[in-house]
C-alpha cells in the first residue's frame, strides 16, 4: 500500500512536469512562430538615439503629414524620390532634436517666443520666411503678404496651417543650432604661433629620397594571430568599426529572353499592320501609335540605316513605297519612304536663344521676331545682339557661334532649319528650349537623304515565356530549400550549423547541375536601395534582413530577370559597432600588418645604423632608392605610393639632410631623407585672422558631427522601406 502511494505521488509530479513542459513548448512555439512576443517590443521601432525610441507609427504619420503638406503647396503628386527625401528629412529632424536638444538642455540654451517672433516679424526675417512670402512677380519679400497670412491663420486650409507650424519649429531648431555652433566657434582660438607653424608646414616644399619595404614582401604565414590579439586590436581601434549590421547573400539569376514563338508573334503582328500602314494618310503618327519605336523625324543618310533598309532606300525606291520586312536588332521592321532630298552634310550656324524658362512663350516669340527683323535690315550686329540677349551660355560669349555640326546633332526643328535652308538665311525657329534666331553661315557637302516612317515590332518575351522561366526559378527555389530546425533544435548550435552547411551545399550543387553561375553580394546595408547589378532589388534586401543564415528566398521578379537568393552570412552589430566576430578577418589582417610593421621596422633600423645616406641603407636592405618631390603638409598622396598621411606628416616637418627613423604607414615601412626643403613662392602670405576664421567656420559642421559620434544611434528604417 505504501509502495502504491509513493508511485502515485511520484507519478503526479512527473505528469505535472510533463504538462508544464508541454505548455511552455506551446507558448514558446506560438511566440517564436508568430514573431510577435514580449521579447520583441522593439520590432516597431524605426530607430533609437541614446535609448530614446522612435516608433514606426509616429514616424510614418509625420512622413505622411509632411508629404501631404508638400503636395498641397506644390500641387505635385507623390513620387518615390519625394517620399525618400521626406523620410530622410524627418529622420534627420529626429536626430537633431535628440542629439542637439540634450546638449542644449545641458548648456541651458533655448529659443524664446520673443526670439522666434523677431526671427519671423523682425526687420530682417529668416531667409526661409522671405522665400515663402516672396512676391510671385518680383521675387522680392512681401511683408504685407506675410502679415495678411498670419492674421488669417485660422481661416487658411489645415495643410497650410500645419505647414506654418512646421516652419516655425524648423526656424526655432535652426536658431538653436546656430546658438550652439556660435558658442563652440567663440570658444575656439588659434594662437599666432600655431598659425605661423601651420603656414610654414603648408608653405614648405620637400623633395625626399626614401626606401620602402612593403608589407607584401613578408608572407602572412610567418605570423600567427590569437583571438585575444584580434579582440585587443578591436577594442583599441573600435571607432574604425562603426557600422550597422550587414548581410552577405549568394543568388541565382534566371533571365527572361525571347523564344522562337515570341519571334513568330512579333513577325505576325507586323505583317498584320502592313496593309493599313501602306495606305494610311499619316504614316508618321501610325508608327508612333502602333509601333514599338516612335517616328524619329530625321533625314537618314545611307550609313544611318541597316544594310537591307539602306540598300532599298538608296536604290530607286519611290515616295510612298514600302520596304521588304527586315529583321534587325531583335525587331521586325518595315519602312515607308516619305521624302527624298539632296542635303548638305554639315552646317556652320550661329543663333540667339530666348529661353522659355526665362520668358513666356509669347514674349520669347515677340522678342525673337523683333531682333530678327533688326538683323535682316542690317540695323543690328548679330554678334553684339547674341552677347546681350542670348540665353545659351555655351555660345553667348562667342557671339552665338555654334561652329560646324553634322546632320542630326541638333533638335529636329533647329536641325531642319539649318539643313533645309540656304547659306545666309536668317530664320526664327521654336524648339523645346525656346525661340531661336538662326543665321546659316555655311554649308558643306551634298548627299542624298531620306525621310522614313519605320514601323517596328520588337521581339519581346511573351507571357508564356515569362511563365516558363518563372517555373524554372520556382523549381530551383523549392529544390534548394531545406526545412529549418524547429525552435527546440535551434537551441543547439550544432543542429543549426548542420542545417546551414546542408542548405549551402544543396544551393551550390543545384546551380552547378543546371549550369547557373552564382553571384554574390556582400556587405549589404539595410538602407541600400538596390544591389549592384540587380535593378529594383530593394525587396531582396528587405528579405535578407528578415531571413536567417541558410534561408532560401522565394522567387523575386526584377524586371526581365527572376532571382532566387540564399542568406550566406550575417555580420552582427549592436547598432553602432560591428560585432568583433563580424570583422574577424579584418582584425586578423590588421594584427598581421602590425606584426609585419614591427619586424620590418626592426630590420630597417638595423640597416640604417651608422649609415649617412639613403643609398647605403637601400643596399643593406636589397632595395633601391625612390624619390618624391614637392611634398608638403596639404599633399593628399605621397609620390607614386598613394595615400600615405603618416609619411606626408613626417616629411613636411623634416629638416634638410635629416634621415628619419622607420615610419609605419599604409603600404609598408619607410625610411626617408629630405634632400631639399624650400618655400613655395606662389603661397599666399600668412593671414592669422583668416586662419582663425577658417577654424571657427568648421564649428558649424564638426561640432554637431562630434555630438552624433558620441551618441548611440540605431537606424532601423531599412526594415520598413
Amino acid at each position: 500500500m505504501a509502495t502504491l502511494e509513493t508511485l502515485r505521488n511520484k507519478a503526479g509530479v512527473f505528469v505535472t512536469v510533463i504538462l508544464g513542459l508541454a505548455l511552455l513548448a506551446f507558448v514558446l512555439g506560438d511566440l517564436l512562430g508568430s514573431g510577435q512576443s514580449i521579447f520583441n517590443r522593439g520590432e516597431m521601432e524605426v530607430g533609437r538615439v541614446d535609448g530614446v525610441a522612435y516608433d514606426y507609427p509616429e514616424y510614418q504619420a509625420t512622413v505622411d503629414r509632411q508629404l501631404k503638406m508638400r503636395q498641397a503647396l506644390s500641387g505635385q503628386g507623390s513620387t518615390e524620390q519625394l517620399q525618400t527625401q521626406i523620410r530622410e528629412m524627418v529622420w534627420r529632424n529626429f536626430l537633431q532634436k535628440e542629439v542637439l536638444g540634450k546638449e542644449c538642455d545641458r548648456l541651458g540654451l533655448a529659443v524664446s517666443d520673443a526670439e522666434l517672433s523677431a526671427l519671423i516679424l523682425g526687420d530682417d526675417p529668416m531667409p526661409v520666411v522671405k522665400q515663402v512670402f516672396a512676391n510671385p512677380e518680383t521675387s522680392e519679400f512681401d511683408r504685407e503678404r506675410m502679415l495678411t497670412f498670419l492674421q488669417n491663420l485660422d481661416k487658411v486650409t489645415p495643410e497650410q496651417r500645419e505647414y506654418w507650424y512646421e516652419l516655425e519649429r524648423s526656424i526655432a531648431d535652426e536658431q538653436l543650432m546656430q546658438k550652439y555652433t556660435n558658442l563652440v566657434s567663440k570658444g575656439l582660438w588659434m594662437p599666432t604661433k600655431v598659425a605661423e607653424q601651420l603656414h610654414k608646414l603648408r608653405t614648405n616644399q620637400v623633395d625626399v629620397a626614401y626606401v620602402l619595404k612593403p608589407y607584401s614582401s613578408e608572407p602572412d604565414s610567418l605570423y600567427k594571430v590569437m583571438d585575444s590579439e584580434a579582440k585587443a586590436y578591436y577594442e583599441k581601434h573600435k571607432e574604425s568599426f562603426r557600422r550597422t549590421e550587414r548581410r552577405n547573400i549568394v543568388y541565382a539569376t534566371f533571365p527572361v529572353t525571347a523564344q522562337a514563338e515570341d519571334r513568330e508573334t512579333a513577325e505576325k503582328a507586323l505583317e498584320k499592320d502592313i496593309p493599313e500602314f501602306r495606305i494610311t494618310e499619316n504614316p508618321s503618327q501610325y508608327v508612333t501609335q502602333l509601333g514599338d519605336e516612335p517616328y524619329e523625324g530625321k533625314w537618314y543618310g545611307q550609313s544611318d540605316l541597316s544594310g537591307e533598309l539602306a540598300a532599298w532606300a538608296f536604290s530607286g525606291a519611290q515616295e510612298g513605297e514600302l520596304s521588304p520586312v527586315v529583321y534587325d536588332a531583335d525587331a521586325f521592321k518595315v519602312a515607308r519612304l516619305l521624302k527624298r532630298k539632296s542635303m548638305p552634310d554639315s552646317v556652320h550656324a550661329r543663333h540667339i536663344l530666348f529661353s522659355t524658362n526665362k520668358y513666356s512663350a509669347e514674349r520669347a516669340q515677340e522678342m525673337a521676331d523683333s531682333v530678327a527683323a533688326l538683323i535682316r535690315k542690317g540695323a543690328g550686329d548679330f554678334v553684339l545682339l547674341a552677347e546681350k540677349y542670348s540665353d545659351d551660355p555655351g555660345s553667348k560669349s562667342k557671339g552665338g557661334d555654334l561652329d560646324w555640326f553634322a546632320q542630326g546633332r541638333m533638335v529636329k526643328e533647329f536641325n531642319d532649319a539649318c539643313f533645309e535652308g540656304k547659306k545666309d538665311d536668317i530664320v526664327v525657329v521654336r524648339t523645346n528650349f525656346g525661340v531661336h534666331i538662326i543665321e546659316i553661315l555655311g554649308q558643306k557637302g551634298d548627299s542624298q537623304r531620306v525621310d522614313l516612317a519605320i514601323l517596328v515590332h520588337k521581339v519581346l518575351p511573351g507571357k508564356h515565356t515569362y511563365q516558363q522561366v518563372f517555373n524554372t526559378a520556382s523549381s530551383f527555389a523549392t529544390a534548394a530549400h531545406e526545412e529549418r530546425p524547429g525552435w527546440f533544435s535551434s537551441l543547439f548550435d550544432s543542429k543549426v550549423k548542420a542545417y546551414v552547411a546542408k542548405t549551402q551545399k544543396n544551393f551550390d550543387s543545384l546551380a552547378s547541375e543546371k549550369s547557373i553561375a552564382l553571384q554574390s553580394a556582400n556587405d549589404i546595408d539595410d538602407k541600400e536601395s538596390s544591389i549592384r547589378g540587380l535593378d529594383n532589388s530593394r525587396e531582396v534586401i528587405r528579405w535578407a534582413f528578415g531571413a536567417q543564415v541558410g534561408d532560401v528566398s522565394s522567387v523575386f521578379e526584377l524586371g526581365d530577370v527572376f532571382v532566387v537568393a540564399m542568406l550566406k552570412d550575417i555580420q552582427e552589430s549592436d547598432g553602432v559597432y560591428a560585432d568583433w566576430t563580424a570583422v574577424k578577418q579584418e582584425l586578423y589582417d590588421a594584427v598581421i600588418k602590425e606584426k609585419k610593421a614591427e619586424a620590418i621596422a626592426a630590420k630597417m633600423k638595423e640597416a640604417a645604423a651608422g649609415a649617412s645616406n639613403m643609398e647605403a641603407i637601400a643596399s643593406k636592405l636589397g632595395d633601391g632608392v625612390k624619390r618624391a618631390n614637392g611634398v608638403n603638409f596639404d599633399s593628399y598622396s605621397f609620390g607614386s605610393e598613394g595615400y600615405e598621411p603618416a609619411v606626408v606628416g613626417v616629411v613636411s616637418c623634416l629638416e634638410q639632410g635629416k634621415i628619419t627613423a622607420p615610419v609605419k604607414a599604409n603600404q609598408g615601412v619607410y625610411i626617408l631623407q629630405a634632400e631639399n626643403v624650400s618655400a613655395n613662392s606662389n603661397e599666399r602670405p600668412l593671414d592669422v585672422k583668416q586662419a582663425r576664421e577658417e577654424l571657427s567656420r568648421r564649428a558649424s559642421y564638426d561640432a554637431y558631427n562630434a555630438l552624433e559620434q558620441m551618441s548611440k544611434i540605431e537606424d532601423r528604417r531599412g526594415k520598413f522601406y
